[in-house]
């Protein structure tokens, strides 16, 4: 893995640091095409409502070209087809206790990592799901964004370990469909796409964005609404987004299977070309 630091190659991170202490700041994951970013543009404007959203006022241009520099500065000399870029910035090194700091001085941490083993086929074959008991907090202020406190996943993603269950499928405090682990959620029923609100819980995914504006733009009625279980399951097709994987269809979740639809085969190869034309831009 290659890290940096404030622009600086690091290992250590200030134990004052409010991003370890209280979860307080915001991280991207971003798929490189060897050093070629994809969907840039949108990766920045969700950081940078993400910081908003929790108080983190900053200036923009200014920390747009840091993590600009950041970014090549980690990318030289990055030769592998694909890898994963996450960035991470906290409101940086506060006192005792939660008031944050009247002017902060932002921590920016920039990590290239290896592109994760053992995801090549599941876009084509399809993943299985497990059914997690640890359900979503409620939380509206916080909803939405790409927040470092992540203790739901953590709590949901520990509930399984089987090979042959690739994500879990996550409920909100109401017992409605939220998301998966680590990506978004659509379902597929009589022609139409429906996908949850994430106005109590869940993230605003960058992936999932692009597949509502290309379903959109084919005719497809994409609907933001409360899931059930029973429409779950009674549904034609249900596929998951997230930034590294694209779509994954779904084919089974818990002891139920289901089908991959030609609906999201289509959008998969919409997707795939939406993508390419968004990567490198930034």
């Amino acid at each position: 893995m290659i890290q940096l630091i404030n622009g600086q190659p690091a290992t250590n991170l200030s134990l004052a640091d409010r991003g370890l202490a209280y979860g307080d700041g915001v991280f991207e994951t971003i798929a490189l095409q060897g050093q070629q970013l994809q969907l840039w543009q949108a990766h920045w404007q969700r950081l940078q409502h993400g910081l908003h959203r929790l108080g983190i006022e900053v200036d923009t241009s200014e920390l747009q070209q840091q993590l600009r520099q950041d970014i090549q500065q980690a990318l030289q000399g990055w030769s592998q087809v694909q890898g994963v870029l996450k960035i991470i910035v906290t409101r940086g090194i506060g006192g005792r206790g939660y008031a944050p700091p009247a002017t902060p001085q932002l921590t920016r941490i920039v990590q290239v990592s290896l592109w994760p083993d053992g995801r090549a086929s599941l876009p084509e074959q399809g993943v299985c799901l497990h059914l997690c008991r640890h359900v979503w907090g409620h939380n509206p202020a916080l909803a939405g964004i790409k927040h470092l406190n992540r203790l739901d996943q953590v709590l949901a993603r520990q509930e399984w370990s089987a090979a042959d269950r690739h994500e879990g499928l996550m409920l909100n405090q109401a017992g409605h469909v939220q998301s998966g682990v680590m990506s978004n959620i659509f379902v597929e029923h009589q022609g139409r796409l429906y996908t949850p609100l994430n106005d109590g819980a869940g993230i605003d995914g960058i992936m999932a964005a692009q597949v509502m504006a290309i379903g959109q733009a084919k005719g497809i009625q994409v609907h933001q609404q409360a899931i059930s279980m029973d429409f779950l399951q009674h549904s034609d097709g249900v596929f998951l987004t997230n930034s590294l994987n694209g779509i994954w269809p779904v084919v089974g979740i818990a002891d139920q299977a289901y089908k991959i639809t030609a609906m999201t085969r289509e959008l998969q190869s919409l997707l795939a070309l939406h993508v390419s034309r968004f990567t490198g831009v930034w």
